[in-house]
């Protein structure tokens, strides 16, 4: 085409001819219009969303060239004089943002819908955001948003001023950089783009599932045009293997690879389209070993072996009272055999990395991550350097769900830094993450379990084989959750579990939200089902005969003599609530309705005798701002919101006073990966013990400058006030004019655990047998109302109750975002998400053919939360976020028995099973 024009926020911009480019590509890369984000450029995701005259577009399908005359609007263009958008304040208000990395594009098809239609129905806000996937909210807050954002434009309603805080914990309200996420600031890694002599990597990845490495030909692609370096593992100075407990993974393979995810070769060039044209030129080699994609078959004697030693990862054994026979007592035995699949994390940020050299010659890794310190430790073993001379500073996380706390590419653009001396950008392609990338393990499971007629629990008998692919990653701990979470939130006295992590050829199973519990979630639920059928009893009264309550053995030993176990409130709020729905008939003969509940518990913190000391430091600056250091990641989950609550609880202040600075190595102490749900607990702990020194020393220096006791002295809102009058008297930054810097630290250890034991557990352990494998535990409960449709074969939720205990609520709005983002994460478990391989090549390996929920599969979400207070955790408060993905599935598959009759016992459901 000729030159032509078009109009981005207002500026006409021209139209090269022949510019073949994406609308995209020419945003960020041309305009340095960050906030259109590229979750896969492949038009499945509507991370990159803008409106193109009038209709919400996916900017990555529409290309440059056919775009002469056209009008087109971007986040960036909604704000005006520092005003936001009433749908941007909308999505602030109703906590309608997480993580952030979907929000520009949810927001642009938010206002394009309502630029048309000023006043949508929920139905139609559905429909309207069905092509944008969200990981983290499970859409109920960003279709509230967008309902409300309507009612204030069309003048119905207005926002209201922000309240003042009478008590920071507690309250509901959006932290300051949810802010940046509703206006597309340039905050994830991809948006740093602005280094020059700027390199881009790109990997060879493994062609063979598994095989012998005969020989690695470099030669084409080092002399291809553009190509700076060709790396191979011949090329690190230091380790050439990882691992956050096995260190076996290589970070380029040179003498086997285990599945099609392993790089052999990193490119790197002056763009990265000729990073990827080079990539394919690197020739290798192989000698094709036997693939192994079935755990049980890899442990039959005649089975290659995929590591030295055998295909054996781990066995758990546990044993708990009469364990040879634990169904001698049993009036009521129920059996099953179960299947869970692979499933991919899919955060919508794809795994991305900047490293470079600082103006003192420190090598400076810029990642999202769920732990710089780890990562740190990585990147000094494979360059052979100190740990001193690698900095890893954190950027915004796009989403983790536990995909993150293993490196994907941070070595590899550390080692291209190294050896180039300039700074190096690697980011992956939709495609190469869900191909290298940790998954959550697929899991078999065997269960028999027995109860008396009164519907006691007597034992159980489990057998579990679990596929931690092709190297250990979190295998063993992941395999521990499952013996330790086996037999559900119950009471039972007889119990035998053996549970085997198995190496196979699929990609690695690491940390996924749940770890481990949502397998034995489901099939320990669909047996407590199978066991209120067989004795004719209410679902809600066998749970409730069985529950773990206060001075409850679980089944690792542990004794719940702690507090904070509100397991039955969670149940009765969700039976008492449940009685009050209006539950629908079916409007068709091929369609019944069917209710079904599920319980579930997790732990809080790593527990099982492993350290988990952390230290935060807080330091009040020349800018009036109290500044909190730690080594915590959030991810999305609301962590630093939570925490400044926390500190402004402690202090006396307000949530506004502080600024978070996270996981910087250089900065920030190492506070150990963020995972098990355990930052609120640990580090709030930790601020709020650190507020108290922080106050006293904040009082001495008011005192010294106003000539008076401290005891007249109370630290409030942004500075210092006479306890009497209430009187303010200094700001904060006053006292920094004067005195210089005020700071504090706190070293936190959380309450010792115990390893899980090795030897025999008693029925019924006395106090001083007790083994405390965690400090602390959530529980939930959760019921699903859903529709079968057996001529369809398809499953329609139409409402998940939602109750879980989570100590204290330090901000409601939060604890609500994270159950219903856990619920329909269930959901998607439940019904349609799989990642299945086969001959060790991934069959799903695009976002679409994942079939992750969307906006128009979210049912109707009712969070419960109830608040008992855990006498150990900050305020009361405990974790809870990994837990509400775990109760949906179970309760979704016996509300799907309730309405048809089937016995799930593969997920998802399949429609084929539904149909008969």
């Amino acid at each position: 085409m000729e030159e032509g024009n078009m109009v981005i926020n207002g500026e006409t911009i021209k139209i090269a001819e022949g510019d073949d480019r994406t609308l995209l590509e020419f945003l960020r890369r041309e305009k340095g219009l960050m906030g259109t984000k590229d979750g896969c450029h492949e038009g499945h995701c509507g991370t990159c969303t803008v409106i193109v005259d009038g209709r919400a577009r996916k900017s990555c399908l529409v290309s440059v060239r056919d775009l002469d005359g056209a009008e087109i609007e971007t986040i960036e263009g909604l704000a005006g004089e520092g005003k936001l958008h009433p749908i941007q304040r909308a999505f602030l208000e109703e906590g309608a943002v997480q993580c952030g990395f979907c929000t520009p594009g949810m927001i642009m098809s938010a206002k394009a819908l309502l630029d048309e239609n000023p006043d949508p129905s929920r139905e139609e806000i559905k429909k309207a955001l069905n092509q944008n996937i969200c990981r983290c909210t499970g859409y109920s807050k960003i279709i509230a948003a967008v309902s409300r954002a309507a009612a204030v434009l069309r003048g119905e309603t207005k926002f209201s001023s922000a309240p003042g805080m009478n008590s920071p914990v507690g309250e509901r309200f959006s932290g300051e950089q949810e802010a940046a996420k509703v206006t597309g600031e340039p905050i994830y890694v991809d948006d740093i783009d602005d280094r020059d002599e700027m390199l881009y990597g790109a990997f060879t990845l493994s062609s063979e599932p598994h095989a012998e490495i005969e020989s690695i030909d470099v030669f084409r692609a080092e002399n291809a045009e553009g190509v700076v370096e060709v790396l191979t593992g011949e090329d690190l100075p230091g380790k050439n293997y990882f691992g956050l407990i096995e260190e076996h993974q290589p970070v380029l393979a040179l003498e086997k690879v285990r599945f099609v995810g392993d790089p052999v070769a990193l490119v790197v060039a002056e763009n990265p389209a000729a990073a990827d044209r080079a990539s394919e030129m690197v020739a290798v080699d192989y000698n094709p070993l036997p693939v192994h994609d079935d755990p049980q078959k890899a442990l039959e004697p005649e089975a290659e072996d995929i590591h030295e030693g055998g295909n054996l990862l781990k066995k758990y054994e546990l044993r708990k009272g009469d364990w040879q026979d634990p169904l001698a007592g049993a009036d009521v035995v129920v059996e099953g055999e179960y299947k869970t699949p692979f499933i991919e994390h899919a955060y919508l940020e794809p795994e991305g990395v900047l490293s470079e050299y600082d103006e003192e010659g420190k090598l400076v890794v810029h990642s999202p991550s769920q732990s710089s310190h780890a990562y740190q430790e990585f990147i000094a073993d494979a360059l052979d350097l100190p740990k001193e001379e690698v900095r890893v500073k954190l950027t915004q996380t796009g989403g983790a769900f536990g995909g993150r706390e293993e490196p994907l590419g941070q070595i590899h653009s550390a080692l291209a830094a190294y050896v180039t001396g300039r700074p190096v950008k690697i980011v992956l392609s939709r495609r190469e993450s869900i191909r290298m990338s940790t998954k959550r393990h697929a899991a078999r499971l065997r269960y028999r379990t027995g109860a008396t007629e009164d519907g006691e629990l007597v034992g159980a008998e489990i057998e579990i084989y679990s596929n931690t692919g092709a190297y250990a990653s979190l295998g063993e701990p992941v395999s521990l959750r499952h013996t330790s979470f086996s037999c559900g939130p119950y009471e039972v006295p007889h119990v035998k579990v053996d549970t085997y992590s198995v190496y196979t050829n699929s990609p690695p199973g690491g940390a996924m939200r749940g770890f481990g519990s949502p397998q034995v979630c489901f099939a320990a639920e669909r047996q407590m089902e199978k066991l209120a059928e067989k004795l004719e009893m209410d679902p809600f009264e066998l749970r409730r005969k069985n529950i773990l309550q206060e001075g409850s053995p679980t089944i690792t030993g542990d004794i719940l003599e702690e507090g904070g176990i509100g397991l039955e409130k969670c149940l009765t709020a969700v039976e008492e609530r449940l009685k009050e729905l209006e539950i629908p008939e079916s409007d068709s003969p091929n369609k019944e309705i069917g209710t079904g509940i599920a319980a579930g518990y997790k732990n809080v913190g790593t527990g099982n005798g492993l350290p988990e000391e952390l230290e935060v430091r807080a330091v009040l600056g020349e800018d009036g701002y109290i500044t909190l250091y730690v080594g915590s990641v959030d991810s999305g989950q609301g962590l630093d919101t939570a925490l400044t609550q926390i500190a402004a609880e402690a202090l006396g202040c307000r949530p506004e006073d502080f600024r978070v600075v996270a996981s910087d190595t250089e900065l920030t102490f190492d506070a150990g990966v963020t995972t098990a749900s355990r930052m609120v607990f640990r580090e709030g702990n930790a601020l709020k013990k650190c507020m108290d020194r922080l106050s006293g020393r904040i009082k001495k220096s008011a005192s010294d400058l106003l000539n008076k006791d401290a005891g007249e002295l109370e630290i409030t809102g942004g500075g210092i006030a006479a306890v009497k009058s209430g009187e303010k008297l200094l700001d904060f930054a006053d006292i920094f004019v004067e005195t210089g810097e005020v700071s504090a630290c706190y070293r936190y250890n959380p309450p010792q655990t115990d390893p899980l034991p090795e030897e025999e557990i008693p029925a019924y352990p006395e106090p001083e047998e007790r083994k405390r494998l965690h400090y602390a535990y959530c529980f939930g409960v959760h019921a699903a109302v859903v529709e079968v449709d057996r001529e369809r074969g398809s499953v329609e939720v139409l409402k998940v109750l939602a109750a879980h205990d989570v100590g204290r609520a330090i901000n409601p709005q939060n604890v609500e975002g994270q159950i219903e983002g856990g619920a329909v994460m269930g959901l998607g478990y439940a019904l349609k998400e799989e990642f299945s391989v086969e001959e060790g090549w991934p069959v799903q390996d695009n976002l679409a053919r994942l079939r992750l929920p969307r906006a128009l599969d979210a049912p109707d979400i009712e969070p419960i939360i109830v608040e008992d207070f855990h006498p150990d955790g900050p305020f009361g408060a405990k974790g809870m976020g990994e837990l509400p993905n775990t109760p949906t599935a179970p309760a979704i598959c016996n509300a799907v028995k309730d309405a048809v009759g089937l016995d799930v016992k593969d997920l998802p459901v399949s429609r084929s099973s539904l149909r008969k």
